[in-house]
């Protein structure tokens, strides 16, 4: 279970209604382009230091909010590469005040450049899938000051 749904209050998949669900799917897609803007104009340490930044939100449990990142950003077939929808999920946890990490990294035994990005709450992997599955770390941000 993530930091936000120990919270008092915390929000549940049974607990969004209609529009709740609606305003999510809103703020996912808001989310994923300003992420793509973001990531067309600076570096990425540059655009995961501007995610970063945390404002006050009724908190949300991580495991919801990794799937409504990964249902609301596919459109038919079509899906976002997993280092967008892993930022997309580290700005909606970090905005709501959780420590979320974004994790890169390579299967175990690469045979291609392919790496795959992930988000980790505590240590926990929260998705996008396959998560970490076999990928050994590369690069973690934020980066310890």
């Amino acid at each position: 279970m993530s930091a936000s749904a120990d919270r008092p209050g915390a929000t549940v998949a049974s607990d969004l209604a209609l529009p709740g669900k609606l305003a999510l799917l809103w703020r996912v897609w808001v989310t994923a382009a300003g992420v793509q803007l973001a990531l067309r104009r600076k570096p990425l340490p540059e655009v995961v230091r501007m995610l970063a930044e945390s404002s006050p939100r009724a908190p949300m449990p991580a495991p919801l909010l990794s799937r409504a990142v990964s249902r609301g950003l596919r459109i038919g077939r079509w899906q976002p590469r997993c280092l967008i929808r892993s930022l997309v999920l580290f700005r909606l946890l970090r905005a709501q005040g959780d420590a979320a990490e974004l994790v890169i990294g390579l299967p175990d035994h690469a045979t291609s450049p392919d790496a795959h990005a992930w988000i980790e709450l505590a240590g926990r992997d929260v998705g996008p899938l396959p998560g970490r599955g076999m990928h050994r770390e590369l690069s973690r941000y934020p980066r310890a000051l």
